[in-house]
């Protein structure tokens, strides 16, 4: 029979003592929201012409959305905790729900998605709907805000008169299926309505869109601004008042997404006019609780961490489980699904394209405007690990694997004989190297410059020579008979998935081909 100690014992009691404390009141939940041709889903997962796409019924999946109107508070931080600065503000937003048709097949496992507020784009889904899919999980894709006023502010165009916030972007993309949704102005109310509805999914109540479905775990995953609703939601305490009413949380797992405490924003404003929590706070460093936590972060985060302070140390304890992952030559969020295609073909930009927004408006990212070849080592797949490490943690108690983090010489991050970073997530492509992967070392592309800020840092594949390629391997053949090994050894290590290997190796053929010949 497992233990605890007395500090983890007293913890875990003031947690519970915190349930049913949320003072969000969802009122109603209207759906599922019938759909035509005319009349489609902002964010449909089923675009056509998207490059990000993903067709449901091969997995035997629907899609659905609902509307959720209700009230809630946003707080503020005292040195005694927070306090309600505006309460009792009415909202309307919607969630998109991808489950199995059968509810035999559903798993048990939902993850929970944070939309982003600006365009409402949905990287964990773009990075993961085959492994959702294939496992029977249930996605649900949800509305926190728009980000438009004060500190936490969308970019801003002052020369169209076009929404950039996602409820308005929605409502300009079907005005009469989503005339009811509403935002107030201020966005602070997120982290409320965040709680509350991770309690109303995993209630026995009549409206809610799970409700016949036996949930055993709940999983939140964000990237960049929605890595940091998740930081922010933990570290001022909403998670530990978001209780079921055994005293459980209604969020077990938690992936924060290229969201470091050494950048900003990192954690969020709690309220409009709230400046950034400056760095070195601590407010921003991880606060313990009962939910397990990987932090994946990619080379262009860890190095905003100028005093090369320690992360969060890696723990196994039923209070405060962590891991902190980083990975070096890969790029933000533009190398989380595929760095070669740029994501403003991600599903809901192509719908909004196809109405006419303007493309100079749809969030995008600079390392496009580069002609050299970019990054493509393979982010996403060690992401999918990475959720499936979490995932198993939750449900069985498995640790996830331990990894170092990138490693720091003279000031610098250091780099191998190759060129190639050193620590962190060892991809086969660092181990066993076809190319150098960094920034561009060159003078005459002023579209690939060294200099941009983060996060518009990105990352090149500089390939090897020939000479260079046989000296290490002596041929295509001795190379791919490594990069295979290095791969299996990836996989028992929990590393990658084993499904992610065909992949991997039909590229690496096909790079060997090329690079030998």
């Amino acid at each position: 029979m497992k233990t605890f100690s007395a500090s983890s014992l007293l913890a875990i009691a003031g947690l519970l003592c915190l349930a049913g404390q949320a003072s969000a009141e969802i009122k109603s939940v209207k759906g599922p929201i019938p759909v035509g041709p005319d009349n489609e889903i902002y964010g449909s997962t089923n675009v056509p012409n998207a490059a990000f796409a993903a067709s449901l019924t091969p997995y035997g999946y629907i899609e659905e959305e609902y509307f959720i109107s209700g009230t809630a508070t946003a707080y503020r931080h005292t040195a005694s905790g927070q306090e309600p600065y505006k309460t009792d503000l009415p909202y309307t937003t919607r969630i998109v729900v991808r489950r199995p048709a059968a509810a035999g097949k559903f798993s048990g496992v939902v993850h929970f998605e944070p939309i982003h507020p600006t365009g409402g784009v949905t990287f964990t889904w773009a990075a993961l709907s085959d492994y959702i899919m294939s496992r029977g999980d249930i996605y649900i894709a949800v509305g926190l805000g728009d980000a438009s006023k004060g500190w936490s502010g969308s970019p801003k165009h002052p020369e169209s008169k076009l929404p950039v916030g996602q409820h308005e972007v929605t409502k300009w993309f079907e005005p009469v299926r989503y005339a009811s949704l509403s935002w107030p102005e201020e966005e602070g109310i997120r982290f409320d309505v965040m709680g509350s509805l991770g309690v109303k999914l995993r209630s026995n109540d009549q409206d809610n869109p799970l409700r016949e479905l036996d949930v055993r775990a709940m999983l939140v995953s964000g990237w960049s601004y929605t890595g940091s609703i998740q930081r922010t939601f933990i570290n001022e305490g909403f998670h530990d008042r978001a209780r079921l009413p055994n005293g459980k949380p209604a969020f077990d797992g938690y992936l924060f997404g290229v969201s470091s405490q050494w950048n900003e924003p990192g954690i969020l404003p709690l309220y409009n006019d709230e400046p950034y929590v400056p760095v070195g706070d601590q407010r921003r460093a991880f606060k313990k609780t009962d939910a397990r936590v990987i932090e994946f972060l990619t080379e262009s985060e860890v190095e905003l961490n100028l005093k090369h302070q320690p992360e969060t140390p890696d723990s196994d304890e039923k209070i405060g489980g962590h891991r902190t992952y980083e990975m070096g030559g890969v790029i933000h969020v533009a190398s989380l699904v595929d760095a070669t295609k740029n994501y403003t073909e991600l599903p809901q930009l192509t719908q909004l394209a196809k109405q006419g927004y303007p493309k100079s408006m749809l969030p995008n990212d600079p390392v496009f405007a580069c002609s050299l070849p970019q990054t493509d080592l393979p982010m996403g797949s060690y992401v999918k690990a990475s959720v499936d490490n979490l995932r198993r943690w939750v449900l069985d108690g498995t640790p996830p694997p331990r990894s170092r983090p990138l490693s720091w010489q003279d000031g610098q991050l250091a780099r191998d004989a190759s060129g190639n970073v050193v620590g962190g997530i060892r991809a086969a492509e660092f181990e066993v190297p076809l190319a150098r992967y960094g920034r561009y070392q060159g003078n005459d592309q002023p579209a690939c410059r060294a200099d941009r800020p983060y996060p518009a840092v990105f990352f090149l594949r500089n390939e090897f020579t020939h000479d260079t390629l046989v000296s290490r391997y002596g041929s295509a053949a001795g190379y791919l008979k490594r990069y295979d090994q290095k791969l299996h050894g990836l996989v028992k290590d929990r590393w990658l998935l084993p499904e992610d290997t065909l992949r991997l190796k039909a590229k690496a053929i096909e790079d060997a081909k090329r690079q030998f010949r």
